[in-house]
């Protein structure tokens, strides 16, 4: 039964677990209805309708796709009532609640219907009202834009600126007249709207009422500026005509009102003549002034409104120009120019000829003579022209205007009758003016003569001056009549009031005492010039006596004091004719000192020149003479210089001959040579002793000179020690030689000696023999030197003959075997011995002959070239050089003197031949000497006559030269006159012509004045030839050639003042017709430019002032006339130019009729360039609308929007509309151009350019506008297909994301919602395509029917919609048959995420701790250790094997997990990777395990044989060192024998630190093995360092401690046995025997020694005293040592030392005398142990770290 019972429940259990399952899934797909449900309502509640027309129209289609979508899912509300249903009938246990659900769902569904019929109606009715906003706004747009044009209060500027607005108002009130019907419509469409009851009524009655409105203020502006354009047009006219008129007024205003009344007689003539033509001008002006009043008249009825300010008359800008060269004015109508200047340019038609304005004056100039400068820019132009607009006063009306313009006029009239007043007046006052100024600048000119301080630089300028003052006073005389003259004309106008009257006035007195000044200057020049001329000939003599003193002093001033002896005599020959010379200046000097007193007393006002002159002569003299005497003394000097420098050049020429002569180094070879070269050695002897003579005269005058202090001291000392220093070096060089040929001296000596006296005797003899007496003084000079020479070297040989004799003599007594040819030898040498000496005498009487010969001969020489100089100087002509005579001639006087002063040089030198012939001394010369006395005589008589001749040609050429002066003055005169009469006198202008009349006037009476001098020029060439003057032919000439010049110029001048008068007539003619000429050009220029106006006002003003113009020309061809009668009558009566007059005549006739045809040529053009501006304005206005429009017809814009198309299409009706009444107005302008170019204007072909060009415009309009119409269309339609497939693409794409999510369910349960879900995604999909997709295509095709121009691009965007629907329903599909597979995977793969999240967690666990006892650090500090962890290792490496068969069990869960693509374990977080990770590093670790543990083994086995290496040696060092210290510490004996052994164990410490460094290099490889303790020995690397210093310190103190007490004791006094007793003292204290002493043991150590009375006292109080003995034994309070102790003690006994210990870890101490301040310290040792500790101290601190 139970079982039974189980059985039913576990059935009625399976049973409802399925219903409930059933009921989930129901639930789940009632839940997305419900979603959407809730989406669908969110959608449908909205209160958005569009914000404008194209968001109603997106609106409207996607509330069509919601409907589809409503309609789409009836299906899916069907399907869950049918299993609603199902439930109810299977008696579900829940089927009430699952009935009441689908009831609730599906009232919702229902529901649905009511809000979307409501929501589609209210969004027509929206998009019904955003039309029509749209629409109003399009109207009111186009009234906006029209609004500003019928508002405008742009009244124009100027004429043409008014008529173009009319124009352009006239096009817009028709443009406005044709939008009407467009306003009308869309007013009607709104009241419809409202009447319907829209929900919009009120938006569109506001719109409505607004848009009517703006309208009929649009028409109310239209209608008023109409009117004000009319108004502002007849006003506009009034303005141009008023500005042409005061443009006019203004520029004859600057005429009238000009300040130039001219700058001479002649140019205010011509301003006269010009502006008698402007007075013309303004009276018929007249006419213009009625008009414009009518005009005002009627226009000011219209000026109700006040008019912006009138601009300013239409200037063009005048140019500026800059002139490039300087330019000359010809005629009155030009202007001059200078280079630099900035002119005004007025007018530049003519190409050559430019019309400009400078500082009011105005005339034309060339145009290659200037340069248009930069205009500023036309924005420049803008703003100043809009500056000036703002800044001008307001023009209350045009009455007003008028009343300014008659007020200018009557001014103008006014002023220009002033004009002709003044005009009239300036030229009586310039011709006045004129006069004056010539007169003034003629007594200018004198006075600027006569008043200079200057009356001559020089005597010829004097004579000169004194000449031409006497001229002058004739010259007065002539002017003084045209002095009356002025003054009556001045007195003249004066009487007729001129109105400079007072200017006239002034100028006549400054006039008058011009001339009385000149009057006075006159007379008190010609007062200076006198005396002048007696100062000026008083400078010319000084003048001539200097520069003959300077001749001299150039000759004194020579630095050539000879070269050698002889030319040393010369010059001091030439010296004393010199001197001779200065004695006949002396008397010369003496003269001029008398004459400067004389002229001292005369003339006071060249005192100063005289004085200074006779300063210059006396100073000058005085300097000549001390300079004489100066080069006297100087040549005396050199004479004795040279005469030294010639004996020195002697003397040192024979030392070095004979230095080398003596110092031979020939060694004789055999008796014969020996006795030879000992002859030639003595020889040399004996000529050195002969010439000591000649060395001690030589040094006695070389003192004497030192002594005088000569000039050249320097240099004679230099000489007298090279003299000596070479004789000393002669004279032990033959000493030297002398000792070694006397041991040869075995030779015969004798046969030598004869030979050398023979030899000897013969060369002297061969010297007499000679006829030569010299030819020369310097040559018998030379030849008596070396007769000297030979009488002294004579008396020396003849000691050596006697020696011959005694020898021989010897020799024979001694009965020699050759005794009888010695007797022989010795007798011939003796008899040619006398005779040698006989002619020696007769040859010293002939050279003195010939030296009294040679000294004659050179004495005439000299005296003979002394006079040929002179007599070149006396026999040139310099006479015939009219330059400075009178200085030539007393430069000759003085000349003269100086040869005359040489008369006894002369006598002297002829009787000193005459006495050497009477002594019969000539040498057989007699009858040279008598040449040479003969040639003196002769010589010197010629040179006094031509002395004699030239002084009286000198005199001839002074009265000739003032004669040619005279002559040249005259010819100067006549050249001057011949250069004025030469002239034809038709000079450029009148005012030449009158000035060479009063100049004429001038000349003659100039000639009458010469006729005087004339005469006296014949009388002097008569008075000449009577005296037979050297030059009397060339006198006479020039006599004879000035009388005919003379008499041929006053026959030119009667001829030229006839020819003066003739050209005055013609120039006068000639002046009237160039200035008409020039009036005629002026015009001509006017006229003949091209510039018929550039717009209509431009050319309407051109036209009236072509007629103002007209009238000119009718006023002035009666003065025209006149001219050409004046020269018909001149032809007439003057037959001078009778040609040229003509030809002027008919040169002016053709220029007259010339200007008449091109005024009339002028008007013609003018009228039709006026109705040519006025057809151009009427095609500028269509162009500037054609290029408009073009602008917008071209525009590529057609809108980026659907709504953007439609209005532009809207906005192109209306151009189309415009662009039919501009046809129309464009046929009218064409008409107009073609009647203009049949009526022949000159502008024909510019009409017919702008005619095609107008009307190609329209064409290309037309086309453009026809081509923008296209393209708007097309684009609509465009856009439309666009919009459609973009909601497709849209909902596509909304549906894309869908399909093409990767989302399949996380689990069994996720994938079922999933299935629901796209069971409905597919229903849609059919619903869509059969709205959308079928008339998106339907579209396409009729657009591509159509051939649209985007046709391509719609069949593209159509075809990849298409591709894309078609993607979108293939991944559906898959979408759906991967849902189903995602199911079947679930299931499988939940079973296999158990098995493998259980055992990777176990496998997991134990990789971690196995890791964990591998990562353990395996540095050990024993061998036991290791072999423990290497124990460890092998039992880990046997568990591994079943841990390997565990993971592979892993593996082959993961493997058949991941077939699955799933991304996570759900039930655990490990993963194989990773558990592959651990298992992989599990296994690397275990090898690097091992490999770390055996290099351990070896590490710990080394270190272990280390640490008993450096055991060993440490305890045997430390060892070593502990005796050490205690023999040291126990040292006994007398203090030598403890220093010697202290010093024992020093060297033994030495020796030690090679082990010590052993052992620190055993401890440094300890630390680097990381070794830091050892169970051997208990002695570190540190502890042994700081040992072995303290033991090495210990030696030095001990050392240093025995030498101190062996100094105490030697030098203090203390004993050995006390210094024991310290030693002993401090031992005993010393408990611990470590060297030092703790302080209260210090303090007990010294109590004991007795040396220190110390107080006993307890422990923790302080004793000052001994503070005090501590703070100077240990300061830093290190603890006292045993030395201390002992200096302590020491200076206890001597009182002499202080020593002060420092001990620092190693007992390092310093002691310092206090008195010598003796370092005794060894602190270089300090320094390096310190060094040493710090180091170990660093590794210490490692270690312990």
């Amino acid at each position: 039964d139970l079982w039974a019972e189980l059985g039913v429940l576990s059935g009625d259990k399976g049973r409802k677990l399925k219903q409930a399952s059933e009921q989930q899934q129901y639930y789940r797909t009632v839940k997305d209805v419900d979603l959407w449900l809730d989406e669908v309502e969110k959608q449908l509640s909205t209160e958005d309708f569009g914000k404008d027309m194209s968001g109603v129209q997106l609106l409207q289609k996607k509330l069509n796709l919601l409907e589809t979508d409503i309609t789409v899912h009836q299906d899916q509300i069907d399907t869950l009532d049918r299993q609603a249903n199902q439930f109810v009938e299977e008696k579900h246990f829940d089927s009430e609640a699952i009935q009441m659900r689908q009831k609730e769902l599906g009232a919702r569904y229902e529901a649905l219907q009511i809000p979307l019929k409501s929501l589609k109606a209210k969004l027509e009715a929206s998009y019904q009202l955003q039309k029509f906003f749209r629409d109003v706004e399009d109207e009111e747009t186009w009234v906006k834009e029209k609004e500003p044009l019928a508002a405008s209060k742009n009244r124009g500027k100027d004429l043409i600126g008014v008529q173009n607005l009319i124009k352009k108002h006239q096009a817009l009130m028709s443009e406005i007249s044709s939008h009407e019907s467009f306003i009308t419509t869309v007013c009607a469409d709104g009241d419809l709207m409202i009447s319907q009851g829209h929900f919009g009524a009120a938006d569109i009655k506001k719109k409505t009422s607004m848009l009517s409105d703006k309208w009929e203020q649009l028409n109310e502006r239209v209608q008023e500026r109409k009117k004000d354009l009319d108004n502002a047009l007849q006003v506009h006219q009034y303005y141009a005509d008023a500005n042409e008129a005061e443009s006019w007024m203004k520029e004859k205003e600057a005429v009238v009102s000009s300040g130039d009344y001219g700058k001479d007689e002649d140019s205010a003539e011509a301003l006269l003549k010009k502006h008698e033509t402007v007075l013309t001008d303004i009276e018929t002006f007249s006419t213009t002034i009625t008009s414009l009043a009518e005009s005002c008249k009627s226009s000011e009825s219209n000026d109700s409104q006040p008019l912006p300010p009138p601009p300013p008359p239409s200037q063009p800008q005048q140019a500026l120009v800059k002139v490039l060269y300087t330019y000359t004015a010809r005629t009155p109508r030009e202007i001059s120019v200078q280079k630099g200047d900035v002119l005004t340019l007025l007018n530049s038609a003519n190409n050559e000829w430019w019309k400009v304005e400078l500082d009011g004056q105005q005339g034309y100039v060339p145009a290659s003579y200037m340069k248009k400068m930069e205009l500023p820019t036309r924005k420049d132009s803008i703003v100043n022209t809009s500056a000036l607009l703002m800044s001008a006063p307001l023009q209350d009306t045009v009455q007003s205007r008028q009343l300014s313009i008659n007020s200018k006029y009557d001014h103008i009239q006014r002023m220009a009758k002033e004009r002709k007043q003044r005009l009239e007046e300036s030229k009586k006052k310039y011709k006045l003016m004129r006069e004056i100024n010539e007169l003034e600048h003629w007594i200018t000119d004198k006075e600027a003569l006569t008043a200079t301080e200057e009356v001559g630089k020089d005597l010829e300028h004097v004579q000169m001056q004194k000449k031409k003052s006497d001229d002058f006073e004739k010259d007065m005389a002539i002017n003084e009549a045209q002095l009356d003259k002025i003054c009556v004309m001045a007195n003249k106008l004066i009487e007729e009031e001129h109105s400079d009257a007072e200017q006239i006035h002034d100028m006549e007195e400054s006039l008058r005492q011009h001339w009385d000044n000149l009057v006075q200057l006159v007379e008190k020049k010609k007062k200076m010039l006198e005396g002048a001329f007696q100062v000026q000939k008083f400078v010319r003599a000084v003048d001539e006596t200097k520069s003959w003193m300077n001749e001299k002093d150039t000759a004194l001033m020579s630095d050539d004091y000879g070269r050698d002896l002889a030319s040393v005599q010369a010059l001091q020959r030439k010296h004393e004719g010199l001197e001779r010379d200065l004695a006949a200046l002396e008397n010369k000097v003496q003269a001029l000192h008398g004459d400067a007193k004389a002229l001292g007393v005369v003339n006071l006002t060249a005192t100063s020149l005289i004085q200074s002159k006779d300063r210059e002569i006396s100073d000058g003299w005085s300097n000549l003479k001390a300079k004489c005497e100066e080069r006297k003394v100087k040549l005396v000097g050199s004479y004795d210089f040279q005469k030294f420098l010639s004996d020195f050049g002697d003397l040192s020429g024979w030392t070095s001959s004979m230095l080398a002569l003596v110092s031979s180094g020939e060694v004789p070879n055999d008796v014969g040579g020996a006795e030879r070269l000992l002859q030639r050695h003595q020889t040399h002897r004996t000529e050195i002793d002969t010439r000591a003579s000649a060395f001690n005269a030589f040094e006695a005058f070389g003192g004497q000179l030192l002594a005088q202090g000569h000039f050249a001291t320097s240099e004679i000392q230099e000489k007298l020690e090279s003299i000596r220093q070479d004789r000393k070096a002669m004279e032990k060089a033959w000493t030297t030689r002398k000792l070694f040929l006397d041991e040869c001296f075995d030779l015969q000596m004798f046969i030598r000696d004869v030979e050398q006296a023979e030899s000897w005797m013969q060369q002297r003899e061969a010297f007499l023999a000679s006829e030569d007496v010299g030819s020369s003084l310097d040559a018998v000079e030379a030849m008596v030197k070396k007769q000297e020479e030979v009488e002294k070297s004579l008396q020396s040989e003849e000691e050596k003959i006697m020696a011959v004799q005694r020898t021989a003599d010897k020799l024979i007594q001694n009965r020699h075997h050759a005794a009888a040819q010695v007797a022989e030898r010795r007798a011939g040498v003796l008899s040619r011995w006398s005779k040698l000496k006989s002619s020696l005498a007769a040859w010293r009487s002939t050279l003195g002959q010939s030296l009294c010969l040679q000294q004659f001969m050179r004495e005439a020489g000299e005296v003979e070239a002394w006079m040929a100089e002179k007599m070149q100087t006396a026999s040139d002509e310099s006479y015939k050089d009219p330059t400075n005579l009178s200085g030539k001639l007393q430069k000759h006087q003085a000349f003269e003197a100086e040869v005359v002063a040489n008369k006894d040089r002369v006598s002297s030198a002829a009787n000193m031949g005459q006495a050497l012939i009477d002594g019969g001394q000539c040498l057989g010369m007699d009858g040279e000497v008598s040449s040479h006395i003969k040639d003196l005589t002769q010589q010197w008589d010629q040179l006094l006559a031509k002395l004699g001749e030239k002084t009286q040609k000198l005199k001839e050429a002074n009265q000739q030269q003032q004669f040619n002066q005279s002559v040249k003055d005259m010819d100067f005169w006549l050249g001057e006159v011949e250069a004025q009469l030469s002239s034809d006198g038709n000079s450029e202008d009148m005012a030449a012509v009158q000035a060479l009349i009063k100049k004429h006037q001038l000349v003659d009476a100039d000639i009458a004045a010469h006729e005087e001098r004339i005469n006296d020029l014949n009388t002097q060439a008569l008075r000449f030839a009577k005296d037979h003057h050297f030059d009397t032919d060339n006198i006479q000439e020039k006599q004879r050639n000035t009388t005919e010049r003379y008499q041929r110029i006053k026959k030119l001048a009667a001829a030229h003042k006839v020819k003066l008068g003739d050209s005055l007539a013609l120039h006068q003619f000639y002046r009237d017709l160039d200035n008409e000429e020039a009036w005629i050009r002026e015009k001509k220029l006017l006229i003949s430019g091209d510039n018929y106006g550039r717009d209509l006002m431009s050319a309407q003003a051109l036209q009236t002032r072509h007629l103002r113009f007209e009238n000119e020309l009718n006023t002035q061809e009666a003065r025209i006339k006149g001219v050409v009668q004046r020269g018909e009558e001149l032809i007439l009566s003057n037959s001078l130019s009778d040609q040229g007059i003509k030809d002027r005549s008919s040169q002016l006739q053709s220029l007259w009729l010339d200007l008449r045809e091109t005024s009339a040529i002028r008007g013609q053009r003018l009228k039709a360039s006026v109705a040519y501006q006025e057809y151009c304005v009427g095609v500028d206005e269509e162009e500037v609308w054609l290029n408009e429009k073009m602008a917008l017809a071209q525009s590529e814009e057609t809108g980026d929007t659907l709504a953007a198309v439609q209005g532009l299409l809207k906005k192109h009706q209306v151009f189309e509309t415009d662009l039919d009444v501009h046809s129309d107005q464009v046929k009218q302008i064409t008409d107009t151009g073609m009647g203009l170019v049949k009526q022949g204007n000159f502008q024909a072909e510019a009409i017919e350019q702008r005619i095609s060009g107008l009307q190609r415009k329209v064409k290309d309009l037309d086309e453009a506008t026809v081509r923008r119409k296209t393209k708007l269309r097309d684009s609509c339609e465009y856009l439309q297909f666009n919009w459609k497939t973009d909601l497709v693409e849209s909902w596509i794409k909304n549906k894309e994301g869908q399909v093409r999510s990767e989302d399949f369910g996380k689990d069994i349960a996720s994938v079922q919602t999933l299935q629901s879900k796209h069971e409905v995604f597919e229903a849609g999909l059919g619903t869509f395509e059969q709205d959308s997709i079928t008339s998106m295509s339907a579209m396409k095709d009729k657009l591509v029917a159509t051939n649209h121009n985007q046709c391509k691009a719609i069949v593209q965007r159509h075809a990849d919609v298409m591709k894309r629907w078609d993607k979108l329903l293939k991944d559906s599909e898959a979408h759906k048959n991967r849902l189903m597979r995602a199911l079947e995977q679930f299931k499988k793969l939940e079973e296999l995420f158990l098995q493998f999240s259980k055992k990777a967690s176990v496998f997991s666990s134990l990789i971690d701790d196995t890791v964990e006892d591998m990562t353990d650090s395996v540095r050990c500090n024993s061998p036991e250790e290791i072999k423990s962890l290497r124990d460890t290792l092998s039992q880990f490496q046997t568990e591994l094997v079943q841990m390997r068969s565990d993971f592979k069990q892993l593996g082959a869960l993961d493997k058949q997990i991941k077939s699955y693509n799933v991304s996570k374990n759900p039930y655990t977080w490990f993963t194989l990777e990773a558990l592959d990770d651990s298992w992989q590093d599990l296994q690397k670790l275990i090898k690097d395990r091992e490999v770390e543990l055996a290099k351990e083994v070896k590490r710990q086995e080394k270190n272990e044989e280390l640490r008993k290496v450096f055991a060993q040696q440490a305890n045997s060092l430390h060892s070593w060192m502990a005796d050490t210290r205690t023999a040291l510490i126990d040292t006994y004996g007398t203090l030598e024998s403890q220093l010697q052994e202290v010093k024992t164990k020093s060297e033994e410490i030495a020796q030690k630190k090679d082990a010590l460094r052993r052992i620190e290099e055993l401890g440094a490889q300890a630390e680097e093995a990381l070794i830091f303790d050892n169970k051997y020995t208990e002695h570190t690397m540190v502890s042994l360092a700081q040992q072995w210093d303290q033991l090495r310190q210990m030696v030095l103190r001990v050392q240093h401690n025995l030498e101190q007490q062996i100094q105490a004791r030697n030098t203090v006094g203390v004993s050995e046995e006390r210094l024991k007793d310290f030693t002993a003292s401090f031992r005993h204290f010393d408990k611990d025997r470590n060297g030092k002493l703790e302080y209260q043991d210090f303090k007990s150590c010294l109590r004991s020694l007795g040396g220190y009375d110390l107080a006993l006292a307890e422990t923790g109080f302080s004793d000052p005293e001994f503070e005090t003995i501590l703070s100077e034994v240990d300061p830093n309070r290190y603890d006292v040592c045993v030395h201390m102790c002992v200096h302590m003690c020491v200076c206890v006994c001597a009182c002499v030392y202080v020593h002060v210990c420092m001990c620092m870890c190693v007992c390092m101490y310093v002691c310092m005398c206090v008195w010598c301040a003796h370092l005794c310290s060894t602190l270089k040792d300090w320094l390096r142990i310190s060094g040493r500790l710090h180091v170990i101290c660093h590794r210490t601190r490692d270690r312990e770290r």
